[in-house]
């Protein structure tokens, strides 16, 4: 019996071994967890393809501790230049959904969130300061980070409008690029790409994530909306300045200006030839006013138009250089240098200041609230847009798109980018300001950071529909006829969108000078030649300002170091 048994048992035992050994173990199925490091049974991961790449990664995100899972995100609505819709129903979503009752992009939030869970079992639970603009946010937001507090959140999201000016120059965010083993994808095509690369202030460091996911990163990209029902109407006028000989009456215009923007021929010089032709002088006194029937117009009180005017263009203002010498402590270096003249700038300050110094436009410092021509303030411009008076509702962010005064016009409008100086160049489609974006915590444990760099990467390759279905609540412009032409444009805007690094840089160095802010100053009308005493005056000190962030931003380690 025993001879019989023991055979026996060995039999047994090597069927379970065999089928043990059979079994798939995950590609990413990790034996141990800490803090600090996610160790594989079989090495590094098999390739997988996009589509089920977080499928096959879930793992490793899945087997760390749960304590690593839960995450706080600290959410800034920006006091009130967010528009009602704010960010929440994009990011958050709601508790729960009803048919027919929740509207559909907060489904898509709903289920991208709850499969983001099921997937990651990632919790995270949001926070919203709704009490401070982000601007007096930043101090506080440093003095938690630095005191590592208990309560500060791993990840801070949406209007960063200090980032670049409090926090970029303090090091408070962790430099996810050099985080072995993280999820987000730095190498993924596209713009994201671009703007991340771009916004990393030296090319080396990334403290900054974007992502479809950080829906005001959308809304903060920079468009020029026009009003293609009065643009059809005013054909006779605007025809020649358009087409020239091969002008007709009698057939809508806008079609071939949504060709002739395509063909790359979209110019200031072209804006400035339609707001000519489209001027009626309203008043009679011979002069540009606020009850003409304009071009464009623009208000003075804020310089996030002349940023925009400024740095959508396909020129890089700033020079930047390797340190080849082996004797500085900053060899090999990436250094940032303001160029001995700046004619770039100054090109660009002649064609902006030839729109506003011809017919059919104007740029205004009338305070926020006035809506009647006789107090004719901020909310006056996009009341004229809507009724049919302005040409250009004046340069924008997508986000601004969410206004009633869009919501509610009578005549259809659409989106194109911003002009440019000359047909040489590329459209580029501004991201307005540093952030808008999401940083993490420079305390947060590298464990922790794959973990919220794994949920921000499922979030931005799953937002494509959230975003198409956001494009579709703020554009108006969505005929049978036309809904090709306003595709088109936004598909441009999409392609060509650079990071607005320049525009930081100029925040960082701060002083009482910046380029795009003297421009406003002169209410659009500083030229080249007025700007160059200004540059010569200043560019010396401003440079010695961005030597000595530069040299403090490379005392702060990475993670790989």
């Amino acid at each position: 019996m025993k001879r019989l048994i023991l055979p026996l048992l060995l039999l047994v035992f090597l069927v379970l071994a065999l089928v043990s050994c059979s079994k798939e173990t995950p590609d990413a199925g990790p034996t141990t967890a800490s803090d600090d490091v996610i160790v594989t049974t079989d090495g590094e991961p098999a390739d997988v393809t996009t589509a089920d790449r977080w499928e096959a990664l879930a793992p490793q995100v899945t087997i760390v501790a749960e304590r690593l899972r839960n995450l706080r995100f600290e959410i800034s609505t920006f006091g009130n230049a967010e528009k009602q819709s704010k960010n929440k129903p994009y990011i958050v979503g709601p508790d729960e959904v009803v048919d027919g009752e929740t509207p559909v992009i907060e489904q898509m939030v709903y289920r991208r969130n709850q499969k983001a869970y099921k997937l990651l079992k990632v919790n995270v639970e949001y926070v919203f300061w709704d009490d401070l603009a982000w601007a007096k946010q930043a101090a506080r937001i440093t003095d938690l980070v630095q005191a590592k507090a208990s309560d500060a959140p791993d990840l801070f999201v949406n209007g960063m409008y200090d980032l670049n000016k409090a926090l970029l120059t303090v090091g408070a965010f962790r430099d996810i690029r050099s985080i072995r083993g993280s999820f987000f994808d730095f190498e993924a095509e596209g713009w994201m790409k671009e703007w991340m690369d771009d916004m990393s202030f030296t090319g080396d460091r990334a403290y900054v994530l974007g992502g479809d996911y950080f829906m005001d990163l959308l809304r903060t990209i920079s468009v020029l909306p026009f009003n293609v029902d009065m643009m059809d109407r005013n054909a006779a006028d605007l025809a020649p300045a358009l087409l020239g000989e091969d002008a007709t009456e009698g057939e809508d215009l806008s079609p071939h200006f949504f060709d002739l923007v395509d063909r790359g021929e979209w110019t200031w010089d072209m804006l400035g030839k339609l707001c000519e032709a489209i001027w009626v002088d309203s008043d009679g006194d011979g002069q540009d006013s606020i009850g003409d029937q304009l071009g464009i117009l623009a208000d003075t009180r804020i310089s996030m138009t002349a940023g925009i005017y400024c740095y959508s263009n396909n020129e890089r203002l700033f020079e930047t250089e390797i340190i080849e010498d082996p004797n500085s402590k900053y060899y090999q270096k990436r250094w940032i240098y303001y160029p001995d003249t700046m004619d770039v700038l100054g090109e660009i300050f002649d064609a902006v200041s030839s729109v506003y110094l011809g017919k059919g436009s104007l740029a205004t410092d009338a305070p926020v609230e006035g809506n009647t021509p006789a107090e004719p303030g901020l909310a006056y411009h996009w009341t004229k847009f809507g009724q049919g008076e302005t040409l250009f509702a004046g340069a924008c962010v997508l986000g601004a798109l969410e206004d009633e005064a869009f919501q509610q016009m009578g005549d259809l409008y659409s989106v194109v980018p911003l002009p440019k100086v000359s047909v040489d160049q590329k459209y580029n489609s501004l991201i307005h300001d540093t952030g808008d974006a999401g940083a993490i915590n420079i305390n947060v444990a590298p464990l922790k950071a794959k973990v919220i760099s794994a949920y921000l990467q499922y979030c931005t390759e799953h937002s494509k529909e959230i975003r198409t279905e956001f494009l579709q609540t703020v554009t108006k412009y969505k005929t049978a006829v036309y809904n090709q032409g306003t595709d088109r444009m936004l598909e441009l805007i999409y392609a060509n969108v650079v990071g607005g690094r320049d525009k930081m840089i100029e925040n960082v160095v701060g002083g009482n000078i910046k380029w795009h802010e003297e421009l406003k100053n002169s209410g659009f009308t500083l030229t080249s030649s007025d700007f160059v005493s200004i540059y010569n005056a200043n560019y010396s000190s401003k440079q010695n300002r961005l030597n000595e962030i530069l040299q403090q931003w490379y005392t702060y380690p990475k993670e790989e170091e």
